[in-house]
């Protein structure tokens, strides 16, 4: 696996758990103690999140910081 592979599901999961749990993501910068300047060069794949930028972020959205890093669900397909 490529490294920007996993920046880009980093970014994609910070942005699912925030709009899940109804967080704008300046809250999430503010929340988890981190530059918002940081976030979003995370976010834009410009900058790889350390182990310790994982925990922070983990502890905001209250699961494992390997969810972080996991691939994006499928949406489920709607039953008639």
């Amino acid at each position: 696996m490529e490294p920007d592979e996993l920046r880009a599901r980093l970014a994609i999961r910070i942005r699912e758990l925030a709009k899940r749990r109804k967080l704008r993501l300046i809250d999430v910068a503010d929340q988890a103690g981190v530059s918002r300047g940081y976030l979003w060069a995370v976010l834009a794949g410009e900058n790889a999140a350390t182990v310790d930028y994982l925990c922070r972020l983990a502890t905001v959205f209250d699961v494992d910081p390997h969810e972080l890093l996991r691939p994006p669900r499928k949406p489920r397909e709607k039953k008639d």
